[in-house]
């Protein structure tokens, strides 16, 4: 498995897929509200952790870090895992078996 090294520490590459909100602000007809579906979003990156909060549990990822002898990181990002695909959920839990 592809990873980056910070500070000594190895973060798996991930690619996962999850399901965004979308809204429409104007009104629309009954049509029209059949046709607003959730969009299928792809992320890039690394995994930084997994953690829980309130029975729920979620991911953190970043995609850029500084390379010093402090880790710093860029392109964060949190998301519930609940919105991660079936395969994405499978893809991170192998992922976090590669984390140090």
């Amino acid at each position: 498995m592809e990873y980056a090294e910070v500070s000594g520490v190895r973060y798996p590459k991930v690619k996962i897929t999850w399901r965004d909100i979308i809204g429409a602000g104007s009104f629309g007809d009954p049509e029209e509200s059949r046709e607003l579906v959730c969009p299928v979003m792809v992320t890039e990156g690394y995994l930084f952790d997994t953690f829980e909060e309130d029975g729920e549990k979620y991911i953190r990822t970043f995609a850029s870090y500084q390379m010093s002898d402090e880790a710093s990181f860029g392109d964060r990002n949190c998301f519930p895992f609940s919105v991660l695909t079936s395969e994405s959920q499978r893809d991170v839990e192998i992922a976090l078996l590669y984390m140090d």
